[in-house]
């Protein structure tokens, strides 16, 4: 709301500003305006013509008009004894002519760009010229011109002082904004690459597009005396579907709309094709082509609209920066179409509000993408931090691990089953034994250095478990194996042994009477589902998320697991239990990580 509230007073008050000095010379010049629809008529026949339209003052808001137009102005007050310059407030004029009376016949000057080096205009933004001393300001200045950004202007009398003062404000103004556009170009260049992220050099790409469109829309460069002044006016258009392009490519990063608005993404990519297209069109072939990628350009905004009411909507763009940004950049393309729809004439006043927006909200991207780089910086640092302890835990790990597979009592107690079971039933020891011997086999085999083991054999290891204790628990353990058959999978050793122990140790045993344990392994579309439940006595809620974390002096099965399960597949264990119904602890294997 703040930054709204700044926005709208700024650009309240540039207003003001521009109608009050808009109706400086209000008074002092009248114009009106004539359609030459045949588009043959000389100045004759317009001088003689009583078909022309008064307009408000003098100002015209005419847009884009496919016949010819003529306008006729009259000074009403004129000081002979000063000199005196005549301003039209418009320097995408492609084809300007005025007829300016003089005491024997009238005085032909030619501006616009389509004259390039034999245009008459004197070095200044916008069109301007001299008013000679012979001038007759009792009749009418005639002119006829034409332009593809809509015939807009304000036509206004200056005098010496009034013209250097304000050529010198265009001059510290637009050298400014240059200025801070340009230094946005290079250090973000330079940051870019120093850091090789892509974003930063796209953001280039939109900062130089933007500077070469505001070259051509303000006209500054006329003063500089720029070879290539005019070319750059003239193909403006041009400049600006190559502006558009880079703010698709730069949105598509900044907003990472791939992965958070694919929708819009598609749509994004379709225009990144189209702008090349229409771009060849119009510098090869006809440059009214180019209206088309103009129009085209339009969508870019809209887009960018919907992506950050939806953003702001959702909670998920919720950087002040960002949305500084996008608002300067609606303010100011709303002021752009205004003018040229012909709603507002062009003013040098409001040409230069524009240009200040677009370094703006360049600035204001500027400042987002250096939150990204304290971002990754803090990331970075925080990332080290984990490597580092579990540099020094995977080493406890790794010897605890070995260690908490080989329960003392546990083999004590087998031991002691098999001793009474060898003389009812020789065949059923000898069974459990190889059971026992494959058992610990499993746990000290030093000679597989693999990390990973088919499913299977993990299977297997947990079914000797299992039988051994079915034996030690007559009737008390029943395990059910839910696999999906034909599956195969890749799994790291000893993540679904512990899983099993745990729920026959911790919820079954406790229980009064039989439990009974389910494996599940499932082929899903993206991945591999990996199931342990039971219904035995359940977990507390409080102690749920307590059995993943790593403490010394606790048991680490479970937590050895996750961890092992986030570094291979940044995947996790999720544990559901109710108490007194039982667990459910279950895992994902993507597809694409399978080793």
């Amino acid at each position: 709301m703040t930054i709204f509230l700044a926005i709208s007073l700024c650009t309240a008050f540039v207003f003001a500003i521009y109608f009050q000095d808009a109706n400086k010379s209000k008074d002092d010049i009248r114009m009106e305006i004539l359609q030459d629809n045949s588009g043959n008529m000389t100045l004759s026949d317009v001088k003689v013509s009583d078909q022309f339209v008064a307009l408000p003052g003098n100002y015209s808001k005419v847009g884009y008009s496919p016949v010819r137009l003529w306008f006729k102005i009259k000074i009403n007050r004129y000081n002979a004894d000063e000199i005196n310059y005549l301003t039209i407030n418009n320097p995408l004029f492609e084809d300007m002519t005025i007829y300016l009376p003089t005491s024997n016949d009238y005085e032909i000057k030619h501006f616009g760009y389509a004259y390039k080096s034999n245009s008459d205009e004197i070095g200044y933004v916008y069109p301007a010229f001299k008013i000679p001393p012979h001038y007759d300001h009792n009749q009418y200045i005639y002119m006829t011109s034409k332009s593809l950004y809509g015939q807009n202007f304000i036509a206004q009398l200056v005098n010496d002082d009034l013209f250097r003062k304000t050529s010198m404000i265009n001059v510290w103004a637009g050298g400014i904004l240059f200025g801070v556009l340009a230094a946005l170009f290079f250090y973000n260049l330079v940051m870019g690459l120093a850091i090789k992220n892509k974003t930063f050099i796209k953001y280039c790409f939109y900062v130089f597009t933007t500077l070469l469109w505001n070259a051509a829309m303000t006209g500054l460069l006329n003063i500089t005396g720029f070879k290539y002044a005019y070319w750059i006016v003239e193909y403006s258009t041009g400049i600006g579907i190559l502006m558009s392009l880079a703010i698709a490519i730069f949105m598509r990063a900044i907003f990472q709309t791939k992965t958070r608005f694919p929708k819009i993404d598609f749509c994004l990519k379709l225009l990144i094709a189209y702008f090349p297209i229409t771009l060849l069109l119009f510098f090869f072939i006809s440059k009214e082509l180019g209206a088309f990628g103009a129009g085209a350009s339009s969508v870019v905004f809209v887009l960018y609209f919907i992506i950050m009411f939806k953003g702001i909507k959702n909670n998920t763009i919720r950087s002040p920066q960002l949305i500084t940004a996008w608002l300067l950049c609606l303010v100011s393309v709303i002021l752009f179409y205004l003018m040229v729809f012909g709603v507002l004439p062009q003013s040098y006043i409001i040409i230069y509000y524009l240009f200040f927006l677009s370094c703006a909200s360049a600035t204001a991207f500027a400042l987002s993408l250096a939150e990204i780089i304290n971002k990754l910086n803090a990331e970075k640092q925080h990332n080290q931090v984990l490597f580092e302890n579990s540099e020094i835990q995977s080493r406890q790990f790794e010897l605890a691990f070995i260690r908490a597979q080989m329960d003392p009592h546990f083999v004590h107690n087998t031991l002691n089953v098999i001793e009474g079971i060898i003389a009812e039933n020789k065949e059923k020891a000898g069974s459990l034994v190889n059971d026992l011997s494959h058992y610990l086999r499993n746990i000290f085999d030093y000679g597989n250095s693999e990390r990973f083991i088919s499913i299977h054999e993990e299977l297997d290891a947990v079914k000797f478990y299992v039988r051994i204790e079915q034996a030690r628990f007559p009737n008390k353990i029943v395990v059910n194996y839910e696999i999906d058959s034909g599956i195969q999978l890749k799994v790291p050793r000893f993540v679904i042994q512990p899983l099993v122990e745990n729920a026959i140790k911790h919820g079954i045993r406790k229980r009064k009477i039989a439990g009974t344990v389910t494996i599940r392994v499932k082929e899903l579309e993206h991945g591999f589902l990996i199931t342990v439940e039971d219904d035995g006595i359940g977990i507390e809620d409080a102690d749920k998320y307590k059995l993943l974390e790593y403490s010394p002096g606790k048991g680490i099965g479970l937590a050895n697991i996750n961890a092992r399960l986030k570094a291979e597949y940044g995947t996790q264990l999720h544990i559901v239990s109710e108490k007194g119904k039982g667990t459910l602890v279950h895992f994902d294997i993507p597809i694409k990580e399978q080793p």
